[in-house]
């Protein structure tokens, strides 16, 4: 086997990957849009690479940030780890040694919010990890690799947070498959996302929903899925905003989140064009195209459905960039 020269880099290389909204109320399970706090903050994970001393012989992680006190106790239970060795693996199969290198993510998403933490924590470990390596692993390759690790945390591969998070801006995802394509975004949308600060697991949310759904209700939701793109695509942004309705998974998640029947009323009043689910939630999300409606909406949903200090509000635009450096 070919051993991979740790020597060629020798300073720390630190990745950013951001949150993402999946479903985005039209399209579950194949629709994920990239978030970018309009303040400048970094509303995503960080994974930070660097050498070990010596030779060593395993894997490093180190912790920290907001959410870190969520993760697990054990480092080998950790999804950056996980996804160390799978990639080490992927570069065996390739015919290559690596050296071990020490990891430490920044964990700024909080679990279970929503908002693809586990994808960002994923995708950037990934990244870090490939560019360190000077990118070995093709991109498809890469990709597919993220929404297998993806897959083991959910317990089904979607890419809607994945794609995003990776590429940015909005991004098509057709279940079942590893293609996934770049939507317009107008430029006047922003999202307003609030996480209330309490948790919901993607695997108790998807829980609730029907093994079936009627089939008035599957070609309404297909049609109206067909006519965003379409309104996207010829400009039509009042159109577009018209079809973020969501017809397969919020009848049944609504009730798993307290208080969002009275902020997707509330919010509507105020001049939000959407207001949906973010993800399984609990996150909720409301797309405006006015900043004084932007407002007034962040202002509404940190009043009344933000539950505790931990929670926060943004007002984002797309996150056109998707992972990078930031070092």
């Amino acid at each position: 086997m070919n051993e991979m020269n740790q020597n060629f880099r020798k300073d720390p290389l630190a990745v950013y990957a951001p949150a993402s909204v999946g479903n985005m109320s039209v399209g579950f399970d194949a629709l994920g849009l990239a978030l970018a706090p309009i303040d400048g903050s970094l509303l995503g994970d960080v994974v930070t690479l660097e050498r070990l001393p010596g030779t060593a012989e395993d894997w490093e992680l180190e912790t920290e940030g907001a959410f870190a006190d969520a993760l697990p106790a054990d480092a080998e239970d950790n999804i950056v780890l996980a996804c160390c060795r799978v990639y080490q693996q992927a570069a065996e199969a390739r015919g290559y040694t690596l050296n071990p290198l020490r990891a430490r993510l920044e964990k700024r998403l909080p679990i279970g919010s929503g908002l693809g933490s586990s994808a960002s924590s994923i995708v950037a470990a990934l990244e870090a990890l490939n560019r360190w390596h000077a990118n070995l692993l093709p991109a498809q390759e890469l990709f597919a690799l993220m929404a297998r690790m993806e897959g083991s945390i959910s317990g089904e591969v979607h890419l809607d947070n994945v794609a995003p998070c990776l590429y940015g801006g909005l991004r098509l995802c057709p279940p079942g498959s590893q293609q996934e394509y770049a939507l317009p975004w107008p430029a006047a949308w922003r999202a307003v996302v609030c996480w209330p600060g309490t948790r919901l697991e993607t695997r108790e949310a998807r829980s609730v929903l029907p093994e079936e759904v009627p089939r008035k209700t599957a070609v309404r939701h297909g049609a109206q899925f067909a006519q965003f793109v379409h309104a996207l695509h010829s400009g039509n942004a009042g159109l577009a905003a018209q079809c973020v309705v969501d017809h397969i998974a919020e009848p049944y998640r609504r009730s798993l989140l307290p208080g969002f029947d009275e902020a997707r009323t509330e919010l509507a009043a105020l001049g939000a064009l959407a207001v949906g689910i973010s993800g399984s939630g609990p996150t909720v999300f409301a797309l405006v195209d006015d900043w004084d409606v932007a407002n007034r909406v962040a202002y509404w949903l940190d009043r009344h459905y933000r539950k505790n200090e931990r929670g926060f509000v943004h007002v984002c635009r797309a996150d056109l960039g998707g992972t990078r450096c930031i070092d």
